[in-house]
């Protein structure tokens, strides 16, 4: 674990004073006598005292024959005996522990010099069992599952959150409210650590098996039911205000996607209740033209299909709101665009080649786009405007960034001799790598995203836009740094409007990469500590990047329930169908028989290959060679800061901006293997979403240069 405060803050050690040694026990007569003398041989200058907490045999009078001094808590529970230890023992430092025998007194020294030397206000020690039987499976299940909802009420890993082994500062136990009366007042200790700011950190330390004589007096389902009462509600003002901050979160993103959705859906019914003719008119302008016509995209299956979708009046106009339509040939190949073309010359789709029926897969907002901007735009129009927007927004996010760099680079270094100096190095280095990784993400979705093709397509220009606004956002608006609740509308907005111009789940994985990417860039607040930067990042990617999975999810939900209630069919079951048919191949039994053996079949091996031979230069500028070079330079770099990451997981400064890099640069091969028969049939797809593990590599070298060693705590 990471130290938490900077040693550039404080001196390197304290002297640790007064130490007490605090043992609350019940009818512990066989053992605490040995126990006492075990913690004078390790703490020679502490004082020793044991609380009797209602015993019934001689524990109080082994207690004074070893040395110790007792004192009476007559009302049972282990919350009562702390609580009346922490008020009558005055002490600088205070190490508590059971008098069962399970715990290794010599370990006490290094608790105690952890908790001196660090800074430290409160120190557990992490249970690892030397003895068969010392810890039960069934102990050992429960603590691990405590300590998982311990981490998320805390914001940070807890490791044993039931250890009754542990030293505090005077400044803890000062401030301690010692509620609880029983064997929950373990985790009342660190979630009040974590509530209030307290500076805290775990050790390993040897634990035994109970000796013979001992009883535990512990009730596993009585005391696991206070132990969860006490998780979910403590009364903790920090604590409480982080649980119902998660749950205001959880409202926000519902409040989000309930006014996204309704949203949308006036914008459809206005889109689908107009008269088609002057979009029609615009498109075939476009067909006319020899130069530009509509096929010409890169996307020109989607920009055909969703062309037609806003053409389309079929059925009702609730119907046209919830759910576009959608045409599927009887025979090969799947061309829209002929469709499409049919549809302008004859003014109808003929129903003898084509199959047109509602899709609920997603909502197509395009939908709104193609019917308000393209009669006064043209095909050609608003293509241009979409490639000005999207290069516009590449160009000032890469030079805005690279200049930037460029002056912090030549500015000289703040000197580190100081406390002060210290503080200005590690914001100056800060401030050069975000600009540093910003101008490399710009630089490899302008290389390798192919958006000198695909930058004026109706299927992604408007998420693209979207993603690169938010990108530049982040920097110049210090989203990072804004209230939690604005960042949860901002990411879950941003979410909504994603979901609402979804059509493959790229533009999803494309929106989570580069979030997770720019939040990893922004630096911490400057007055932070080691441990504060920490827990601050991880709550930045849990907010902001689980607002916007959050609101993606919901908002596709959402959709869905809409849809199977206004046309009464089994749409979750055909979402099912077709999630089963990306995963891995299964045959879609949800659309039209005729067209089932064609259109959903599992691409062949061959065909893949071939395809992945066509387009793999779009990541390779031009040449499969330099995209090979490229995918192993870069799957080497993620596979070495993974495996860095995890073995120096406790000892790096900053574990959570790598691991949310790496998350970035994992997530596309992550989506290769789940969804393997989508990456079988979409190729050019997914062979242009290898840009995000470039930039997650790209980011991660620069942050080597950038930081160094300085990343590691040493």
């Amino acid at each position: 674990m990471s130290p938490a405060r900077s040693s550039t803050e404080l001196p390197a050690t304290r002297a640790a004073g007064r130490v007490a040694v605090l043992l609350p026990c019940l009818n512990e007569e066989a053992t605490i006598g040995s126990v006492v003398g075990q913690f004078h041989t390790a703490l020679p200058e502490a004082s020793i005292y044991v609380c009797d907490n209602g015993s019934e045999d001689g524990t109080a009078e082994a207690a004074r024959r070893a040395g110790a001094e007792v004192i009476v808590e007559e009302e049972r529970g282990k919350g009562r005996a702390v609580r009346r230890l922490f008020r009558e023992v005055d002490a600088d430092v205070y190490l508590i522990a059971d008098g069962d025998g399970t715990y290794d007194a010599t370990s006490a020294e290094r608790l105690v010099a952890t908790l001196t030397g660090r800074y430290l206000d409160m120190v557990v020690a992490v249970r690892r069992s030397t003895e068969r039987g010392a810890y039960t499976p069934v102990r050992r299940f429960g603590n691990r599952l405590f300590s998982l909802l311990a981490w998320w009420r805390c914001h940070r890993t807890v490791r044993d959150l039931l250890s009754g082994y542990r030293a505090f500062s005077r400044r803890y136990v000062d401030a301690f409210p010692a509620r609880s009366d029983g064997f929950e007042v373990e985790t009342e200790m660190t979630l009040f650590a974590a509530s209030a700011g307290m500076a805290w950190d775990e050790i390993e330390c040897p634990y035994f098996a109970r000796p013979q004589g001992s009883q535990s007096k512990l009730h596993a389902f009585r005391d696991g039911f206070r132990i969860l009462r006490t998780l979910l509600w403590t009364p903790a003002a920090a604590a409480g205000e982080r649980r119902l901050g998660g749950l205001r979160a959880a409202v926000l993103v519902a409040a989000v996607t309930v006014v996204a959705t309704a949203l949308f859906l006036t914008l459809n019914w206005l889109a689908v209740g107009g008269d088609p003719e002057p979009v029609a008119g615009a498109l075939r302008a476009s067909l006319e033209h020899p130069e530009r016509k509509l096929e010409d995209s890169a996307e020109r299956f989607n920009d055909c299909l969703l062309s037609l979708m806003a053409l389309d009046r079929g059925g009702t106009l609730v119907e046209r709101t919830i759910s576009p339509r959608r045409v599927y040939r009887y025979t090969r190949p799947q061309r829209p665009c002929d469709a499409l073309e049919q549809r302008l010359s004859e003014g109808a789709v003929d129903d003898s080649d084509y199959l047109t029926v509602f899709y609920h897969q997603y909502w197509a907002g395009q939908r709104v786009m193609l019917q308000w901007l393209l009669p006064p735009l043209g095909v050609d129009g608003l293509r241009r405007t979409l490639r000005v927007l999207t290069f516009g927004l590449l160009g000032l996010g890469f030079f805005a960034a690279l200049a930037r760099s460029v002056l912090l680079f030549t500015g000289r270094e703040p000197e580190s001799d100081s406390h002060e100096g210290a503080g200005e190095s590690k914001r100056w280095r800060e401030n050069l790598f975000q600009a540093m990784a910003l101008s490399v993400l710009f630089l490899c979705l302008f290389l390798f995203l192919d958006l000198d093709r695909r930058a004026g397509s109706f299927t992604t220009g408007a998420s693209n836009v979207l993603t690169l606004a938010l990108l530049i956002a982040v920097p110049v608006l210090r989203i990072a740094d804004w209230k939690p609740g604005p960042q949860v509308l901002l990411f879950a907005g941003f979410g909504a409007a994603i979901a609402y111009h979804e059509l493959l789940f790229g533009s999803a994985l494309i929106g989570l990469a580069c979030v997770l990417l720019a939040l990893a860039t922004a630096p911490p607040p400057g007055h932070a500590t080691v441990a504060v930067a920490r827990d601050w990042w991880r709550a930045l990617y849990l907010r902001c990047g689980g607002a916007y999975v959050g609101c993606v999810s919901a908002v596709f939900l959402l959709r869905v329930v809409i849809a199977e209630f206004v046309f009464q069919e089994p749409v979750l079951f055909k979402f099912w169908d077709q999630l089963t048919h990306r995963l891995y191949g299964a045959p879609r039994s949800s659309i039209h028989p005729d067209i089932d053996p064609f259109y959903a079949s599992r691409p062949t091996m061959e065909r893949f290959l071939e395809r992945v031979g066509d387009n793999l230069g779009t990541v390779g500028f031009g040449s499969s060679a330099v995209a090979f070079i490229l995918i192993g330079g870069a799957a080497l770099t993620l596979v070495a800061g993974t495996v860095f990451v995890l073995q120096k997981r406790r000892s790096l400064e900053e574990p959570w901006r790598w691991l949310g890099i790496l998350a970035a640069g994992w997530c596309v091969p992550a989506w290769f293997v789940v969804f393997s028969a989508h990456t079988m049939a979409h190729v050019p797809v997914i062979v242009r979403l290898l840009a995000l593990p470039y930039a997650a590599a790209a980011i991660l070298i620069v942050g080597v240069a950038v930081f160094g060693r300085r990343s590691v705590v040493a």
